[in-house]
């Protein structure tokens, strides 16, 4: 039985961490994907590539899903589909490897500091991320709403600048963007 942790086995040293802010490092490559979807959007030679919107949109939705587990939070579908605070590390075997927002020297996301809405959106496409794009599922509703991921990245792109980049004084960096 696997026991739950709170907190990585084996803290990353300073150049582990240096490596995640890096110009083309573990969060610029996944900042980027979080906002390919809006980004191809705005520039007006991907607008007619449909394939390339496909893949924007998966990237982005699945982005949300991962920077939200990144900064505490989850999901649970019982009684309702909820956003919850979610701490705790993916484990085997009483050891980790997975690195949340409190690694790097940021601050996990409460609660408290959003609104319903705002809750309410996450919620809808971390399912969405799950039930869409990070498992095959099938006879699962809702389906995404596309509309829901524009808002949704924004919200996550925020909440990441305010509970990581600011706290740690580091510039957003992104790959091509």
């Amino acid at each position: 039985m696997n026991k739950q942790i709170f907190s990585r086995t084996s803290p990353l040293t300073n150049g582990q961490i240096d490596e995640f802010f890096a110009d083309h490092g573990h969060l610029a490559y996944r900042h980027t994907m979080l906002l390919a979807h809006m980004e191809k959007d705005r520039k007006e030679e991907l607008q007619n590539h449909y394939e390339l919107a496909i893949c924007a949109f998966e990237a982005s939705l699945l982005a949300c899903r991962m920077f939200m587990t990144f900064l505490g939070l989850g999901i649970t579908r019982q009684p309702k589909l909820s956003l919850i605070e979610k701490r705790e590390y993916f484990e085997i075997g009483g050891k980790t490897d997975e690195v949340k927002v409190i690694d790097l020297g940021g601050q996990f996301v409460n609660l408290v500091d959003l609104a319903q809405s705002e809750r309410d959106l996450l919620a809808r496409v971390y399912n969405a991320a799950s039930k869409a794009t990070a498992h095959f599922t099938y006879g699962s509703k809702p389906d995404p709403d596309p509309n829901d991921l524009h808002p949704a990245a924004t919200l996550v792109d925020k909440l990441l600048r305010k509970n990581l980049y600011d706290i740690v004084n580091k510039p957003v960096k992104l790959h091509g963007l």
